[in-house]
């Protein structure tokens, strides 16, 4: 129900409000960017790793303690992973990559030991694709025994929305409601009683929101996106009526260059 029909989308939560901007612990403003990306670069192994460059040039990342930053074609992602990294270049980093099997993405994996986990999310999948370059990560949050209004998934929502909006800007929320048909009476132009049926939009937070997204008569997410990185936001409900937010980032950057080389060998 996610970004580009996406499956609808990992442990250290804060409620400090910087502490849960996904990509780093310290990035609380636009100038601390450049931090994110020195202290990504630190989780890497002492020694010198090579990370492949889409235009074949190969950049050599510094060890531990060297001051040299990384070009802009390394950018931090979220979790303290780096976009377009190899997977043995994010094992490197300390991560333990399990196969998913998943069949719409090639080269499919859940991640654990992250390098800025957060405890709000229960798994995070990456994906490197047909290239072995990360290009996609998807964080599921942890599971809620929710009320019938789902005020707790709601109340991550919102907290999240914000956040992301902050972060990559371009909110757009999208909101389909489910719609019931209401009896009302009235009278006709003779003053007799007569009863007409119109159709109600349900709100977001109404008593039977938490069934509705179950069963799918009502649909909450919000995309964001700032030009490089486009993330979507889902609100979701399992088959046991426990509710999670989902969050699915993209490349749009990789995407693009891969795009526009498959193109180019056509």
């Amino acid at each position: 129900m996610i970004f580009s029909t996406a499956q609808a989308f990992a442990q250290k939560n804060s409620d400090d409000f910087f502490q849960n901007l996904l990509v780093s612990e310290e990035v609380s403003t636009a100038e601390n960017k450049d931090l994110a990306v020195e202290n990504a670069r630190k989780m890497l192994d002492t020694k010198p790793r090579l990370l492949k460059m889409k235009d074949n040039k190969v950049v050599r990342l510094p060890s531990r303690g060297q001051k040299k930053a990384l070009t802009n074609s390394a950018e931090a992602a979220p979790f303290g992973l780096i976009w377009g990294a190899s997977e043995q270049e994010i094992k490197n980093l300390g991560v333990t990559l399990t196969p998913t099997g998943e069949k719409d993405y090639m080269n499919n994996y859940s991640a654990t030991n992250l390098p800025n986990g957060l405890q709000a999310f229960r798994n995070v999948a990456l994906t490197f694709g047909i290239d072995n370059s990360l290009w996609r990560i998807v964080a599921y949050g942890n599971f809620i025994n929710d009320d019938s209004s789902a005020s707790g998934v709601l109340a991550q929502y919102r907290k999240y929305f914000k956040l992301l909006s902050q972060k990559y800007g371009n909110a757009q929320e999208f909101y389909t409601p489910n719609i019931i048909n209401v009896d009302i009476t009235t009278t006709d132009s003779k003053g007799k009683p007569q009863t007409i049926t119109e159709q109600k939009k349900q709100p977001m937070g109404n008593p039977n929101f938490l069934s509705e997204l179950q069963n799918g008569s009502a649909e909450l997410y919000a995309t964001f996106e700032n030009g490089t990185i486009g993330a979507a936001l889902g609100v979701n409900v399992d088959g046991n009526g426990q509710s999670y937010i989902t969050i699915d980032y993209k490349n749009l950057k990789l995407m693009k260059e891969r795009d526009s080389e498959t193109f180019d060998a056509l």
